[in-house]
């Protein structure tokens, strides 16, 4: 199984504003999409598709947790979530399709008592123990420490040593997260700056940061960029992969159906150019969907064919 850990769900709403201007009143056409998010539920979504057993956890509350648990039993989507007495957060996307731009509204969440915490770490121990795979993921609500992925990488480790723990965050969570040493790291190319605190000309000089990344003990750092270039550095090698262009929808939680895609190939005990393959095309393929329409897998696949991938090391 593999076990995703969301500290701070969602319920997405994405509208479309033709012409939206910041300061005026705006007039909403349609609404798009209302899907239950945060990135480790996108990357439970994905996982889904690809028959892969996972179950989703974190913490719910109030009226908004009770449709993000909703939409979640709709998609079938295995959840076990710890509820806690404030309400979830709600985030607005507004896409400008006259403008061809997005605009995100990202609330903070709610405030985690310190029993709800240790409640939420006594499932996460117990679930640790009969998992392959965990993924941390996303940002966390108030109230939560800095070293919260840290200490969570840390505990799934002690209960299960064979377990892969995954960390796609940002900022300080992710510097904490990788003194832990988790077995997979997905920053994008921003994150990844602002860990070495230097930018980059090149896909060398990212691939060089990969590296030195990796030599602290983490098995794969994949660093994305956006609609460019992906750069991995493994222990199989540094790759560098190419996506093939495609009309962009909606680009909100591309990156977590690329770290779905690589996730259920590793479960699936695929080879390194395969596990990159895959998530690099699922993240494609979201970008292309917008989560508005449905993955399909028969997509993926088709884009995994047409993905450049060249050994640099």
């Amino acid at each position: 199984m593999v076990l995703t850990v969301t500290l701070n769900p969602v319920l997405d709403r994405v509208v479309e504003i033709r012409n939206f201007r910041a300061g005026e009143v705006n007039r909403v056409e349609r609404e798009r999409a209302r899907i239950a998010g945060g990135k480790g539920i996108n990357v439970s979504r994905i996982l889904k598709l690809f028959h892969v057993p996972n179950l989703a956890v974190g913490w719910l509350g109030g009226k908004i947790g009770k449709e993000v648990e909703k939409r979640l039993d709709e998609e079938g989507i295995a959840h076990d979530f710890v509820w806690i007495e404030r309400e979830s957060r709600q985030n607005l996307t507004i896409v400008d399709p006259e403008k061809g731009k997005e605009t995100h509204l990202v609330e903070k969440g709610p405030d985690i008592s310190l029993q709800e915490r240790e409640k939420l770490k006594k499932k996460i121990r117990y679930l640790a123990e009969k998992s392959k795979i965990v993924v941390f993921s996303g940002s966390v609500p108030r109230g939560v420490e800095k070293e919260v992925y840290f200490e969570l990488i840390i505990l799934v480790k002690e209960v299960n040593p064979q377990i892969l723990s995954v960390l796609d965050t940002s900022g300080i969570l992710l510097k904490n997260g990788i003194r832990a040493i988790p077995g997979l790291v997905k920053p994008n190319i921003e994150e990844l700056a602002g860990l070495s605190e230097k930018g980059f000309s090149s896909v060398e000089d990212i691939a060089e940061e990969a590296g030195q990344l990796r030599k602290k003990g983490i098995h794969m750092v994949v660093v994305s960029q956006g609609a460019g270039e992906v750069v991995a550095a493994t222990e199989d090698g540094t790759f560098i992969l190419t996506p093939p262009a495609v009309d962009p929808l909606n680009t909100v939680g591309a990156g977590d159906a690329m770290v779905g895609g690589m996730v259920a190939a590793l479960y699936q005990g695929k080879k390194t150019g395969e596990v990159l393959t895959l998530g690099v095309a699922t993240g494609t393929a979201s970008v292309e969907s917008g989560r508005e329409r449905p993955l399909k897998i028969e997509r993926i696949f088709d884009l995994s064919r047409r993905i450049k991938i060249r050994k640099l090391s």
